[in-house]
């Protein structure tokens, strides 16, 4: 079993670094204009996309994990939203161009192809529009055997360091970048992730006798914190 396919089957809402506590700190510090045309990509089940409904924005969102948009509509439902979930490639998205003014990322960006991401949200974004993405990078170099093998768990393609990633960004179009937070992992960060209880998780059945779902668990927490001084994460803003 994979990262994401554990996920899945836990249906974790907020999995990204600093949880739902990060979001809603990003809400609260740099709020959404009114009518603001959402896009949130990897929405997961669907947690910060029905927020967003319910403070009355119009949101997009998709994801590419089948069950994690089965769940994301069936918590729609439960909260009475308003979302239109899609299953879709965020390195293909099946939108016209200058469609949305946000586009939001939660941990997501980390796990594509950076080079085929990056111009999509850019293509989609009306102009003046932006993106907000929290993502998973290197605080300093680690070392290559290390490296390896968190990027094969993850199934990350590349853990660029916060230079770069406003480097791709602007390679990609985008004429503003700005670092809006930067997070090491430490003891808040952990706290952070452990706040907000979500009363719409929806776990798959038969996990307790899940071995493979377990390993996996027990495995991702291991890699965290064999590699803690070495991950960050970052929010970042960059406007079309």
């Amino acid at each position: 079993m994979n990262y994401i396919q554990m996920l899945s089957k836990l249906g974790m809402g907020s999995a990204h670094p600093g949880g739902f506590e990060a979001t809603l700190r990003m809400l609260n510090n740099y709020p959404i204009q009114p009518n603001s045309r959402i896009l949130e990509v990897g929405c997961g089940t669907g947690r910060t996309a029905c927020h967003l409904s319910e403070m009355g924005y119009k949101v997009t969102a998709i994801d590419l994990n089948e069950n994690m948009i089965i769940k994301a509509r069936k918590r729609a439902a439960a909260m009475e939203m308003d979302v239109q979930f899609l299953q879709a490639d965020v390195c293909a998205l099946p939108f016209e161009d200058n469609q949305f003014d946000l586009i939001m990322a939660e941990s997501v960006t980390v796990f594509t192809n950076t080079a085929k991401s990056l111009p999509e949200y850019y293509r989609v974004l009306d102009h003046g529009g932006a993106l907000m993405d929290r993502e998973l990078l290197l605080d300093k170099p680690m070392p290559e055997t290390k490296l390896q093998e968190l990027l094969e768990f993850f199934g990350i393609p590349n853990l660029m360091m916060s230079e770069e990633w406003s480097e791709s960004l602007m390679a990609s179009g985008f004429t503003q970048v700005d670092i809006l937070e930067y997070n090491r992992f430490n003891e808040q960060l952990k706290e952070e992730q452990t706040r907000h209880l979500d009363v719409y998780e929806q776990r798959d059945k038969g996990l307790l006798f899940d071995a493979s779902l377990w390993e996996t668990l027990f495995k991702h927490d291991r890699m965290i914190l064999d590699n803690t001084d070495y991950l960050a994460s970052a929010l970042f803003r960059a406007v079309k």
